[in-house]
């Protein structure tokens, strides 16, 4: 069965300068060549269904069929200098030939393309120069009209408005929609004053049960204040020097980001599943507790030294303007509120009760870690009414989203809509039972319909 990763275009550039840094770093570390074949396969997959405003290099792979080397070079190249902060901005081609790449057996084939046939040289996107290759024209970025991050334009926002833009998209959670905004704008307004006061980060943490909309929350304020958001799952981290993916990989979509040298552009990175790092586990053979010691180095400072992927020298960068927001849903948690210990369920009066930090640390969060956040931000279970508001929400609710790409104006029947309700509720699965319920819908009449696509 196909990758359904493969099947999705990507939304914004942060999301493909996020799988093109695991690639590049999956390269470097000589991944199983399977491992880093299957990768890029899925990000040329993706570019080539991305819309061409929001990720620029797929104008140039729709109007010009690539061969696979072409698209391995482009791919490779762009990539590193896009890093031009941490690695040269020329590379040798006899170094290139020797790249624990996929395709670096076949030497002879890329040899042909340095010989000028290439529509990478004869556009002007690569050039070769005494033994070097150089990218010219790096079509990851585009221009600057079409990557927003870039721009330097000031914007002006209020918690008033950006609360009532978040009631569009997002149902319910009143509470924690401003305690999150208060939070965001707290910080927006340590970064806009000067560089000389000693400001303390105010970093968030957010808990509720799976399918709440923990991510989804923070993607929209992100996408709403117009800001990077990266988001990272802390059960694929590990302590430094062990298998897995090392904390550090956390901020390399932002790296690339970076428009004064070594510092970070103002942005959103949340981390989910924090619960699964609680002490007494064990991942990747590694203890929890440890690898929570190294996202502590993370988030309580101002500066972060990442690895030099290309040249393993440090760097240090500077964080300040970089927001952290944990969450998780930690189901199994269990504390004592009015004499009486409750769990988190559907009834349960612990989602009325907001958590405290002794909470978390009872659970088996560091308290050194727990004590770097400034707010503790709990959301409520969805009810029955607000699965049914999400379901039907006009401006982005799931059965919205695939009336309009089956452009089809037909009503849902009630008794479907309590349906799919009922499914989502009972199987506490909240949105996200919402989202596959109406997925299986919606199946077959994109087969009936034969919906045309062009990509």
């Amino acid at each position: 069965m196909a990758n359904n990763a493969m099947n999705k275009p990507y939304g914004s550039f942060v999301q493909l300068i996020e799988q093109l840094t695991q690639w590049h770093s999956q390269l470097e570390k000589h991944a199983p060549q399977e491992s880093c074949v299957k990768l890029f396969e899925e990000i040329r997959s993706r570019i080539i269904k991305s819309n061409e405003k929001k990720i620029p290099i797929a104008k140039l792979v729709k109007e010009d069929a690539l061969n696979e080397m072409e698209w391995f070079l482009l791919l490779y190249l762009s990539t590193l200098n896009l890093l031009k902060i941490m690695v040269p901005a020329a590379y040798r081609i006899p170094n290139l030939l020797q790249q624990s790449s996929p395709f670096s057996s076949r030497t002879v084939a890329l040899e042909t393309l340095f010989s000028g046939n290439s529509v990478l040289f004869k556009k002007g996107i690569l050039r070769v120069a005494n033994g070097a290759v150089e990218v010219i024209q790096n079509l990851l970025i585009g221009t600057t009209q079409n990557n927003p991050h870039l721009k330097d334009s000031p914007r002006t926002f209020s918690p008033k408005k950006v609360m009532s833009e978040l009631n569009k998209y997002v149902i319910g959670q009143y509470e924690a929609k401003k305690l999150l905004v208060a939070g965001v704008f707290e910080h927006l307004a340590k970064c806009s004053q000067s560089s000389d006061i000693p400001f303390t980060k105010n970093n968030i943490f957010i808990s509720g049960p799976t399918g709440c909309g923990k991510t989804y929350l923070c993607q929209c304020l992100a996408r709403i204040l117009k800001i990077p958001f990266v988001h990272a799952d802390a059960s694929q981290y590990t302590q430094t020097g062990y298998a897995g993916m090392s904390v550090s990989n956390i901020l390399q979509p932002l790296q690339s980001l970076a428009k004064n040298k070594n510092t970070l552009p103002l942005s959103i990175v949340f981390i989910d599943e924090i619960d699964k790092l609680h002490e007494g586990g064990e991942r990747w053979g590694v203890s929890s507790g440890n690898v929570q010691a190294e996202l502590l180095r993370l988030i309580e400072g101002k500066t972060f030294t990442a690895p030099d992927y290309f040249s393993n020298r440090p760097i240090e960068w500077d964080i300040s303007r970089v927001l952290f927001v944990v969450g998780g849903a930690f189901e199994s948690l269990q504390v004592k509120h009015m004499d009486k210990s409750v769990g988190f369920t559907h009834t349960s009066s612990i989602y009325r009760t907001t958590l405290s930090a002794d909470d978390y640390i009872g659970y088996g969060m560091l308290p050194e870690l727990v004590g770097r956040f400034s707010y503790f931000i709990q959301l409520l279970p969805l009810e029955k009414e607000d699965l049914r508001r999400i379901l039907l929400n006009p401006h982005n609710g799931p059965i919205y989203q695939y009336k309009k790409l089956l452009n089809s104006s037909t009503p849902i029947q009630p008794a479907l809509v309590e349906e799919m309700v009922d499914y989502a509720y009972e199987q506490r699965l909240g949105a996200r039972g919402l989202q596959q319920k109406v997925g299986q819908l919606f199946q077959q009449q994109f087969l009936e319909k034969s919906v045309k696509v062009v990509i």
